[in-house]
């Protein structure tokens, strides 16, 4: 889809709202709270950069009791790489921050998971706002299918097509979708609907210091208050936060308004020669685009087989005990364990770079630190969690996530060239 020409001003401190994140309910990935209908039902919902939809679970926000929603007849189906959902759209009133650092959205849509996978959202987690593009946030407009079958309430409100099983779910929903020939439209996601309103610039940015929840104690009280568990979602703005990050930024282009596409070019282990990353197969370009994606909803770097192998083989070179360490923490992982801090010494481990292509395609390099391609202190004190993986399927497509953003403040600028850009300055910690 073309992107809007009509832009927002760029962000200032004037416009741009800070909201607080934690990782504190999801354990991961983390987390804004906004409020839903005329209720103003608080949902804490994950922020993420690699979907499009905004969900809220029925538990949480009850549509019933909110004299602001207008029931519609579309319904959502959105699958991640693990879990999915499915459920009616509604429009209604949003707010996220409070007062004067705060947004509201009188009539916006927000669907609700009415089937889901077992723990699709965490169990402390109320749904998800993606930060996409449109092209994500597809929906299934079911306005004939009602009015053939003379349903009373004529929308996918209160929710038509109820079940106890997501998987049994999916399957007949896909058969019925297309022996109907139900037709698909755009839901125009929260963000754009933000800009589109003049409320905020074109922009938002990410500052976050963890991929995985701190559990430096037992204590629940002192674990929520960590500041290494929490963080800032700026709304409109970026460059203005001065106080969250040192230095100069680097811009790293967005090849498409899929995703926040871009281009890996090479991964490089301090002290080993940089290794080339596959171009995206072929195959794979029509719906995945390129070769890597930067995606604030993911809690580790789930990387490509070849760009997993080359960072394996380069530590394995530098020295071997790395792998036999990486191997031991995955195997007690596998078994519901994890390896000693004490075990690691961190400080000899190298970092890691990925180069990307910039603006004018020249390398930009952003390193990733042991510190959080290691997650210490989870799942418990005085432990640690390895944050690389391997491929998820067969495409040379790595989604750098959280452990990379974590060494940077992120602000991504969806006002600039085609696509926008992300640009990356060394975060400053608290």
């Amino acid at each position: 889809m073309a992107k809007e020409t009509k832009r927002v001003a760029k962000g200032s401190a004037a416009n741009a709202i800070r909201i607080p994140i934690t990782n504190v309910f999801c354990e991961s990935d983390y987390t804004a709270q906004m409020l839903i209908g005329s209720q103003k039902t608080p949902a804490n919902v994950i922020m993420d950069t690699g979907s499009s939809t905004l969900a809220v679970k029925p538990s949480t926000y009850d549509a019933a009791k909110d004299s602001n929603k207008t029931p519609t007849t579309l319904a959502q189906e959105v699958l991640y790489g693990t879990g999915g959902w499915a459920g009616p759209v509604v429009n209604t009133s949003m707010v996220m921050g409070s007062g004067r650092n705060g947004v509201t959205l009188k009539n916006a849509p927000v669907a609700i998971s009415s089937i889901q996978q077992p723990g699709n959202f965490g169990r402390n987690v109320d749904g998800i706002l993606g930060l996409a593009y449109n092209a994500l946030n597809t929906a299934y407009d079911f306005k004939t299918y009602i009015a053939r079958n003379k349903i009373a309430s004529g929308s996918t409100y209160p929710w038509i097509f109820p079940a106890k099983n997501f998987k049994t779910f999916a399957v007949q929903f896909r058969k019925l979708v297309t022996s109907q020939a139900v037709p698909q439209t755009d839901v125009v996601p929260y963000f754009t609907e933000l800009e589109q309103n003049g409320i905020t610039a074109d922009k938002f940015a990410f500052y976050t210091l963890r991929s995985w929840i701190k559990k430096s104690s037992t204590n629940a009280s002192s674990i929520a208050k960590d500041p290494m568990n929490n963080g800032y979602f700026i709304m409109g703005g970026g460059e203005e936060q001065t106080d969250l990050y040192t230095g100069d930024f680097v811009n790293v282009a967005v090849l498409h308004d899929l995703y926040y596409n871009t281009n890996l070019k090479a991964v490089q282990v301090d002290g080993c020669d940089p290794i080339a990353a596959l171009p995206l197969q072929v195959q794979y370009r029509p719906y995945a685009i390129s070769n890597s994606i930067i995606d604030s909803g993911t809690s580790d770097l789930s990387l490509a087989k070849d760009v997993f192998e080359a960072i394996l083989a380069s530590l394995q070179k530098l020295n071997p005990k790395f792998i036999k360490l990486i191997e031991q923490s995955n195997q007690l992982s596998n078994a519901g364990k994890a390896i000693a801090t004490s075990a690691l010494n961190l400080s000899a481990w190298p970092n890691i770079n990925f180069i990307l292509s910039g603006e004018q395609g020249q390398d930009v390099k952003l390193v990733c630190t042991p510190q959080t391609y290691w997650q210490t202190d989870f799942p418990a004190a005085g432990q640690a969690s390895f944050q690389i993986s391997g491929p998820l399927d067969a495409m040379n497509q790595s989604i750098l996530g959280l452990p990379l953003m974590n060494n940077y403040y992120c602000v991504f600028d969806r006002s600039l060239d085609s696509y926008g850009i992300i640009r990356f300055a060394p975060i400053k910690q608290p």
